[in-house]
């Protein structure tokens, strides 16, 4: 287990930084598109909505698979077209218009997912009645859930720190659960929450909590990045980072919890076996996914 979860971080973490650093790239040469990050949270967003999908289909069989995923991937083309940002000046980035091919593409994708939505809805409910109308307020829930996540984190790029913002927020999520795991497994103890997750330990979360917390202090010493992004000690200064670190560490295990709990409710270990030694998608990500939001508004609040 302890191998595969290994394997399966030296090929996952760099694909996300690599296109996080080639959306740097881009920016720093004049295109605010974001193609990149956008094109990764889509796909982790839509793999999470259709594991998401295969848990109520587990409970109840007749769940479309489908619905879920456009209700998911229609909100980050919707963020993404809109540049939400722009409406909180001085804070995001001056130029913040997209090409207008990226505003085609936005355009067509959110439409796409719309007409799909509604035709994959209307069968269902045409289908099944009652029945139909329950499992995709279940299935479009879901979807809702990861793709409002995956949004915010387009809106933390879209802040004055751009990549670095969304940077920490990945690194704290990563560092919070790989500490959590290895002082869960060397100290074991008390249960967090047994019957919710019988591996999670009260160690494992306060190890998890304090190193999120020491990462984060370290990040107001990263100097400016380029003349756009300047230096985070500039806005946000050490207890103000360590607030930022205990909260995410605590929201993200939260996350955890709750997909933990949704598993319960579904009847399944896991959410899928797309990631060795992780499980699925939403198993990786389901921290992220509660914490990218709150880590949003903290950036709101504290960055003036």
């Amino acid at each position: 287990m302890l191998r595969k979860r290994i394997v399966a971080a030296l090929f996952g973490l760099p694909v996300i930084f690599v296109s996080l650093y080639f959306n740097f790239y881009l920016r720093a040469h004049g295109s605010v598109d974001d193609w990149p990050l956008f094109v990764i949270l889509m796909v982790m967003g839509g793999a999470s909505s259709w594991e998401v999908a295969n848990v109520v289909r587990n409970r109840f069989p007749g769940a479309s698979l489908w619905n879920g995923l456009y209700t998911a991937l229609l909100i980050p083309f919707v963020v993404h077209a809109i540049r939400v940002p722009e409406v909180f000046p001085g804070i995001v980035a001056t130029n913040t218009s997209l090409s207008g091919a990226a505003i085609l593409i936005d355009s067509l994708g959110a439409t796409a997912m719309i007409m799909l939505l509604f035709l994959g809805v209307w069968g269902d409910i045409e289908n099944r009645g009652k029945d139909g109308i329950k499992e995709n307020l279940w299935i479009i829930g879901g979807g809702l859930y990861i793709g409002v996540s995956i949004s915010f984190i387009l809106l933390l790029q879209g802040m004055l720190y751009h990549e670095l913002g969304v940077a920490m927020l990945f690194i704290l999520v990563f560092g919070l659960d790989t500490a959590a795991y290895f002082v869960g497994k060397r100290f074991g103890g008390i249960k967090l929450f047994p019957q919710l997750s019988p591996n999670k330990t009260v160690a494992g979360a306060v190890g998890g909590l304090i190193f999120a917390t020491i990462i984060a202090s370290l990040f107001p010493l990263i100097p400016a990045l380029e003349p756009h992004v300047p230096a985070m000690a500039k806005h946000i200064n050490w207890p103000q980072a360590i607030l930022i670190g205990v909260t995410i560490g605590i929201i993200g295990q939260v996350g955890d919890l709750l997909e933990s709990l949704f598993k319960r409710w579904g009847g399944v270990k896991d959410s899928g076996a797309a990631l060795p030694g992780h499980g699925g998608y939403l198993d990786r990500f389901d921290s992220l996914y509660l914490a990218a939001p709150v880590c949003y508004f903290l950036f709101l609040w504290l960055v003036k």
